[in-house]
């Protein structure tokens, strides 16, 4: 791993001083190439994980990179008395802003994971900084309705999903219950391709959640328990105030499946955003995003992820279909990836550029 400084930065909210650390791989007084700050997942969980990110660092040592640990979290302040009222989106939205204010950053790219995408959207979305270049939204969500559809249905591919539901339900009432759960659930849907086992210090998102006796680390569950708003954020008719490049990335293998990213690229008023599914193509339904320039489409959809949530690009309906034709070419849930690829894949690249003009 590399080489990396840390420190803290004071955060004032309301005159009360908090401490927010940070994590730098390379040197920030080397501006040739902005750094990448990277926003972790939870809420209540460490940036440690996102610590293999240091290998842009590596691989070019002109890439600073950025971690920190959100205030309530890792080894930053923690408040165990606050409520619901305090540990809001916006808190963390000034707690960022903060940051880059306090560590000089005139440019910067944002790179979310999860809960980190929900809030990198929301940075932009909401303050349009004028030094950010652009965002990298991974494994996140638009609707935290669509989160817990997701989860559910990942829930219920196990044999004992019923034991599991409710080990999740006791949760600081049974932490040992609860981790054993959680613990089963991430070993399939969040670190299925990561074989080291147990999890090195620097990749274990949770060990500031549970605590951990032996390297006196004192768990804190209170951004996880108390932080109610997170249950029901979404930005869904806001994601056109995106303004930046994004590159939206999903996986086949997460607990976050793909449809609860993809509004992002259907509703996002710009020159271009990309889009990538890591894994597999055509296991997963794909966007077809307007290339007709009439309609926007999911084809290979079970149908809109919730009824009561309409989904647009600009002023069109999302239209979901099981079977497509453009250009000659017959599209269905079934193409193959030897007719998926050549022919299907050049007409997204092609018309990314210009289906938000």
């Amino acid at each position: 791993m590399a080489l990396y400084t840390d420190g803290t930065v004071p955060f004032l909210v309301d005159g009360e001083e908090f401490k927010t650390y940070y994590r730098i791989y390379g040197s920030l007084s080397d501006t040739s190439l902005p750094p990448l700050i990277a926003l972790h997942g939870g809420p209540g969980i460490v940036s440690y994980y996102l610590s293999p990110l240091s290998k842009l660092f590596e691989r070019n040592e002109r890439q600073p990179v950025v971690l920190y640990d959100q205030v309530g979290n890792g080894r930053s302040s923690h408040f165990p008395e606050k409520g619901a009222e305090f540990i809001t989106i916006k808190l963390y939205v000034d707690e960022l802003a903060n940051l880059i204010d306090k560590l000089d950053l005139k440019e910067y790219h944002i790179l979310g994971h999860s809960f980190g995408g929900c809030l990198g959207a929301e940075f932009e979305a909401e303050r349009h900084p004028a030094g950010l270049k652009s965002l990298i939204l991974t494994n996140t969500l638009v609707d935290m309705r669509l989160f817990y559809q997701s989860h559910a249905e990942r829930l219920a591919t196990f044999e004992n999903a019923e034991e599991l539901k409710q080990a999740f339900a006791k949760g600081a009432s049974d932490p040992k219950a609860y981790r054993e759960a959680l613990n089963t659930f991430n070993e399939r849907w969040s670190l299925r391709h990561f074989k080291e086992r147990p999890l090195p210090d620097d990749i274990d998102p949770f060990v500031w959640l549970f605590g951990d006796e032996e390297k006196g680390i004192k768990g804190d569950r209170t951004v996880v328990d108390k932080m109610v708003e997170d249950k029901k954020w979404s930005i869904v008719g806001r994601i056109h105030l995106i303004k930046v490049p994004v590159l939206l990335i999903t996986a086949t293998d997460d607990m976050i499946q793909s449809y609860a990213a993809e509004p992002f690229f259907w509703e996002a008023q710009k020159k271009k955003v990309d889009y990538t599914e890591i894994e597999y193509f055509a296991e997963q339904a794909f966007l077809e995003l307007n290339v007709s320039k009439t309609k926007s489409v999911l084809f290979g959809a079970r149908g809109p992820p919730l009824n009561n949530l309409t989904l647009r690009n600009g002023e069109a309906d999302i239209e979901f279909v099981s079977k497509y034709r453009y250009g000659g070419v017959f599209f269905s849930a079934k193409v193959g990836s030897d007719l998926f690829l050549p022919h299907y894949q050049p007409i997204v690249s092609k018309y990314c550029t210009t289906c938000f003009d």
